[in-house]
């Protein structure tokens, strides 16, 4: 019995106990107090809505709040409500401190059927045979992992003012996509007129389409970099890419803007690595040497090397080597640290092209 019950049953004492005195000292006396309110809790999810595509794995953190005074441990579980959906607590339990809150995580493998899905996250505590419990619910909109992307190429294009020049705009399907892509385009105004071949691109699923965009601008357009955003939509979905016109002096040589990207990498062996390097540039363009860097810069260079020559819009293989493969390297670093790839190591390989542009990339064996 807590000290604040006592001093409310002061008065009923007293008189309970004049009357015990009244009719002797036999009378045997006993007082209850009511137990304290254990107070409750709240369960909250964040995020609380999500989208995501199928077969998705996705988490929401379950946060448990104590509500008046509550302390205890509280069960998790999960009703589906109609939801084909798989899902983990961990951990299935927390202890919820005193005027505190305590964390789980729930995991949700999303179906491969498309729709608006809503699970509830139930808390439950006992104690002394009484129930407590709370609930928050989560929706999940399920969407198709199909997808495109869209290209330009070139993706530079330099000339003077009252050129005309043509660029190809290539939209992919991915992961089966299929339909009917709509080309828009916004270009700086009263500098440039652009007009487009197919539209819309009809994608099936595995293929590609293209249409090809002739850009022309005004005899009266300033010198300087301009960018012109090319939008490919089919319903919710949306993607863009921007091609940059650069309109120079007409007197002066063209500039070369040189652009190499890496579109993939193979380990070939323990001393071999080739690079695919896609020219986005607005120039044929060569490359003229290598870098190879473990993590602790320890590297391998060919600096006089017969690297290939990328056209715009192409790409190209570059083959290196390093240790006994390459006996006409040099080797900086500390010396047989790092003679070969090693399985889970991250390197760094930087290109110098002939122009003197260098771009690097990561690769891990």
């Amino acid at each position: 019995m807590s000290f604040v019950n006592l001093v409310h049953l002061k008065p009923l004492l007293m008189i309970l106990t004049a009357a015990a005195g009244s009719v002797g000292s036999g009378v045997m006396l006993s007082v209850y107090g009511g137990h304290k309110d254990p107070g409750t809790f709240v369960i909250s999810l964040d995020p609380s809505s999500m989208m995501s595509a199928v077969n998705t794995t996705i988490t929401s953190t379950i946060t448990v709040t104590g509500v008046g005074g509550f302390s205890g441990t509280v069960g998790l579980s999960i009703a589906s409500l109609g939801a084909s959906m798989t899902t983990t607590v961990s951990p299935t339990s927390v202890k919820v401190p005193l005027n505190g809150s305590a964390h789980s995580t729930l995991s949700l493998k999303t179906p491969s059927t498309t729709g608006t899905y809503t699970l509830l996250v139930i808390g439950m505590y006992t104690n002394h045979g009484k129930a407590t419990s709370s609930s928050a619910e989560i929706t999940v909109q399920v969407v198709s992992n199909q997808d495109y992307t869209i290209t330009a190429s070139p993706g530079m294009i330099t000339g003077p003012n009252g050129a005309t020049n043509t660029t190809t705009i290539t939209v992919t399907s991915v992961n089966g996509y299929t339909g009917n892509v709509s080309l828009t385009f916004t270009a700086p105004f009263g500098y440039f007129t652009v007009t487009g071949g197919t539209n819309p691109l009809r994608i099936v699923s595995g293929g590609a389409a293209s249409s090809t965009l002739t850009i022309a601008t005004d005899t009266n357009t300033g010198l300087g970099t301009y960018s012109i955003s090319v939008t490919g939509t089919d319903g919710t979905r949306s993607h863009s890419v921007t091609i940059t016109v650069q309109v120079v002096d007409p007197t002066l040589p063209p500039y070369i803007q040189e652009d190499l990207i890496m579109n993939g990498y193979t380990f070939n062996n323990s001393t071999m690595l080739t690079l695919n390097l896609q020219n986005m540039g607005n120039g044929t363009t060569t490359v003229a040497s290598y870098v190879i860097r473990d993590a602790s810069g320890d590297a391998w260079s060919m600096t006089s090397w017969n690297g290939p020559t990328v056209q715009v819009g192409q790409t190209g293989t570059a083959t290196m080597f390093i240790g006994s493969s390459c006996p006409t390297c040099i080797y900086t670093g500390i010396t047989g640290l790092f003679f070969t790839f090693q399985h889970g190591s991250t390197y760094t390989v930087t290109v110098t092209t002939s122009r003197n542009n260098q771009f690097t990339y990561s690769v891990t064996y």
